[in-house]
């Protein structure tokens, strides 16, 4: 293979990785923004009376539970926001048949948690992570093309 050939290669796939990482940190980031607003909110949302009907499978799985707001019934197995598994939750053994408090979004109803709220200093570490990937993605696309640019000068130079 052709040096020159060789090194386009090799860039391409140095621009796809570094691409890859600074979409990857940005939707994290909005993904991690977007949680951690409707994990706080979730402390405010109103509480309603729900019943657990099952734990499906196996006993780590999440909890099946149904609820009613505004006149309408909502099954659920949410049991708290991304952010909110970062948190220590109360030792709870809920078993079907069983009343539970369900924490249901006014503006979503069919979203609810029965855990509220989300840990701050995840939020922060997720989101530095993320705009940690979105720094080195954009740099070393910047520094990638910069390289190869210089390089395609040097091959111009020796062909002439």
């Amino acid at each position: 293979m052709a040096p020159e050939l060789k090194t386009k290669s090799d860039v391409s796939i140095v621009l796809i990785f570094f691409t890859a990482l600074a979409v990857f940190g940005v939707a994290g980031g909005g993904f991690f923004v977007h949680d951690y607003a409707r994990a706080r909110a979730s402390l405010g949302w109103p509480a309603v009376d729900g019943i657990v009907l099952s734990r499906l499978e196996r006993e780590s799985a999440p909890l099946r539970y149904v609820y009613s707001y505004d006149g309408r019934s909502y099954e659920s197995t949410r049991t708290r926001n991304f952010m909110g598994w970062f948190l220590a939750t109360p030792d709870t053994d809920l078993r079907p048949g069983e009343s539970v408090a369900v924490y249901v979004n006014p503006e979503n109803p069919a979203y609810s948690v029965i855990f509220p709220g989300g840990a701050g200093a995840a939020f922060v570490i997720l989101s530095l992570l993320a705009g940690g990937a979105v720094f080195f993605g954009v740099g070393g696309v910047v520094w990638t093309l910069s390289r190869a640019s210089a390089r395609e000068l040097v091959f111009a130079e020796n062909a002439i």
